[in-house]
């Protein structure tokens, strides 16, 4: 993001999404604004018309965990706490305190990979860090080191930061307008099938990472 404005390009003047975590979650977005760029239309009598279009844009992401459906919860509330009080101006005259705003409420979503997989807050998958005898549950076997945690990385779009990347380019009588939803209904309808849910998706994810790691561990006798 500051190397964009250092090198003169167009940038958003905020990046989209969660602010900048230890541990990322779901999606952060940058860009670089649609470039005018001359373009010339047929007049429709053997001649052309010079014109400008701006369908040319850079999109830059980080992508961190995948969230449960209490993570996402969390995370649409805070998101929301910080954009009831300020919206970030297209200008960039009010980045600061909209980044301080979203460092300072966002210190409520826990910033560790075991605080989350013990609060349910996000997707991991599970590995074998070791081999011993051990009782007890998943909690006892990660205390242990028996069993390890990867986050599962999030593959879809956040609404809020997709919109505020295509508001980006639409001219500055459109930027004030702020997608707070996802409108899954109406997408379906358009697209004429449904989606796959994403929170089935992850945990299923989830669920046979653990069931492949207890089944290794049941055959190496590790696990009482």
């Amino acid at each position: 993001q500051t190397a964009m404005a250092d090198r003169g390009l167009p940038a958003k003047a905020v990046v989209e999404g969660p602010p900048r975590r230890k541990c990322p979650i779901l999606l952060r977005q940058t860009a670089f604004k649609a470039l005018d760029e001359a373009v010339r239309f047929p007049d429709g009598a053997g001649g052309w018309v010079e014109g400008q279009h701006t369908a040319r844009f850079g999109e830059i992401e980080q992508r961190g965990v995948a969230l449960t459906v209490k993570g996402r919860a969390l995370y649409d509330d805070l998101l929301a706490r910080v954009r009831a009080d300020i919206l970030p101006a297209a200008d960039g005259s009010n980045t600061a305190a909209y980044c301080a705003a979203l460092d300072q409420v966002f210190e409520a979503f826990p910033d560790d990979w075991r605080e989350m997989h013990d609060q349910g807050l996000a997707y991991f998958k599970y590995g074998i860090g070791g081999l011993s005898n051990v009782k007890g549950d998943t909690a006892a076997l990660l205390d242990k080191g028996i069993l390890t945690l990867s986050p599962i990385i999030y593959e879809d779009f956040l609404p809020v930061s997709a919109a505020g990347i295509f508001q980006s380019n639409l001219g500055d009588e459109a930027r004030d307008t702020a997608q707070t939803a996802s409108q899954r209904d109406t997408f379906e309808a358009a697209l004429g099938a449904p989606v796959a849910d994403e929170f089935d998706l992850y945990q299923a994810t989830q669920d046979a990472s653990l069931k492949a790691c207890l089944a290794q561990l049941q055959t190496a006798g590790s696990v009482a």
